[in-house]
């Protein structure tokens, strides 16, 4: 599989197929893929560009010829297109039914990679869907829709547009996003999902899916971003291109949901690559330190930091048995919560006398650090008194801990008369700490209430969307 500029190209013994883009399709009308007989080409011509304009391949078949535009900077990808032709007419490109790279199979590691892109600032505005499948480390097939947002959310904002480039008028006879993410869960099968910032795309399929009044489906899903912030790579961030860079994966038409998924797959083996992990996607996740997330019918339980080893063995015993749906029940709720279903309540209540354990990144580390003393004092964490309540994917309170501290701040475990700033994640309802905070404002406390988003933008982690 070949990336252009606006269309992906496969080639075989026997054809070159050129598949357009969503988007392109749109533009040109037609979906249809233009499919040129390996026998029937008789000159292919390429023109190169440089850092600045694009590059072209033409390919001459009897009267015809095909152009095929490529983003400035991709000689290296159309001389690697001309190579596969000139292969295919000596019959020594791969049958369809053959992996392209067989050297780079890793046997067990299959998902698909999904990426959304959104009409407005609602995650639920879905107005495109694009996937990747990958079989066993090596990628088998790709596919890309775009769709109708949800009628409360179908205007699209001009400045989501100037990002991603659909506007409302491409969508306009394009199925609903229901319709879609029915395609997707198809085109998925029993495969789990990934995603770059997984929390985002798959909240954006849930909100979507229940805004157009359907049941969202139970998903299990693994996150990229996550995954690579637990290895040590030498990156500036853990964006979308800083990494593809890295792994040195193709992102040619950056917000294009379907190369955008390309490049999140290509970054999820490229991982793989690097720890010489031999298994299933699934036992990577774990092995990383982390429980698959999971989209049901109720809400979006995100990826999460799994310390006591409980719900990674879970979730590999349901997998294993009954499939990804199975495992997506089985992903843990904590305990006392509104987010647990009612078979967790039920079980709740029958081991009421047991210890609870604690449950993945809300759990509250031991040990607090204590501030840096050659921290910046303009830092707006410097000299402060922070506590953190609720779910903060895909960062652990431990390692939130110790940027405050590093900042200069003193990490409390609750929030007491010391506190000057609570900071509240991720959660189903107003937590008992987020209570207390409001009650000692009332009483004429200073104490600030931060969203997630300051806080990591204080700590320069924020890498919120788009990417």
């Amino acid at each position: 599989m070949i990336t252009a500029c606006r269309a992906t190209l496969s080639v075989s013994n026997t054809q070159l197929v050129v598949t357009p883009t969503a988007l392109e399709a749109a533009l040109a009308g037609s979906s249809e893929p233009v499919r040129i007989p390996i026998k029937g080409i008789t000159q292919v011509v390429v023109a190169e560009g440089d850092g600045w304009s694009a590059g072209t391949v033409s390919v001459f078949s009897g009267d015809d010829v095909v152009e095929i535009p490529f983003a400035p900077g991709a000689d290296a990808t159309m001389r690697e297109l001309e190579s596969a032709i000139a292969a295919a007419q000596r019959g020594d490109a791969p049958s369809p039914d053959t992996a392209p790279d067989t050297s780079s199979r890793r046997p067990g590691f299959s998902f698909v990679a999904f990426d959304v892109e959104t009409a407005n600032q609602q995650w639920g505005s879905v107005c495109q869907i694009g996937a990747v499948k990958v079989i066993d480390g090596v990628e088998s097939d790709r596919v890309s829709w775009l769709c109708t947002p949800p009628d409360q959310w179908a205007e699209f904002d001009p400045h989501n547009v100037s990002i991603h480039g659909i506007r409302q008028e491409d969508v306009k006879n394009a199925p609903s996003v229901a319709d879609c993410i029915s395609k997707l869960v198809e085109f998925a099968g029993s495969l789990p999902l990934v995603a770059h910032n997984a929390y985002f795309d798959s909240s954006a399929l849930f909100q979507a899916a229940t805004a157009s009044g359907m049941e969202a489906p139970q998903l299990l899903f693994a996150c990229s971003l996550a995954q690579a912030r637990s290895f040590d790579l030498e990156v500036e961030n853990h964006k979308l291109p800083t990494l593809a860079s890295y792994f040195d994966v193709p992102l040619e038409q950056h917000h294009d949901a379907c190369a955008d998924a390309a490049a999140c797959a290509g970054i999820m083996v490229g991982l793989a690559r690097q720890a010489h992990y031999q298994g299933s996607l699934v036992g990577f996740v774990h092995d990383a330190g982390f429980t698959l997330g999971a989209i049901d019918a109720q809400r979006v339980t995100p990826v999460l930091k799994d310390r006591s080893g409980a719900g990674r063995a879970l979730q590999a015993e349901r997998i294993a048995k009954d499939g990804v749906q199975a495992g997506a029940a089985a992903v843990p709720a904590p305990a006392g919560s509104n987010q647990a279903g009612p078979a967790a309540q039920s079980s709740r209540k029958q081991t009421s006398g047991r210890k609870p354990a604690p449950w993945q990144a809300v759990a509250t580390p031991d040990a607090v650090p204590e501030p840096a003393l050659d921290a910046d004092p303009s830092s707006p964490l410097f000299g402060q008194n922070v506590t953190l309540t609720g779910e903060f994917s895909p960062f652990d309170k431990g390692s939130l801990w110790q940027g405050i501290a590093a900042h200069g701040g003193q990490v409390g475990k609750n929030v007491t008369k010391k506190t000057t700033i609570l900071v509240v994640g991720e959660w189903g309802s107003m937590t008992s700490k987020e209570k207390r905070a409001r009650q000692l404002i009332e009483q004429g406390q200073h104490l600030e209430i931060w969203k997630a988003e300051q806080l990591l933008d204080a700590l320069g982690l924020n890498e919120e969307p788009p990417f």
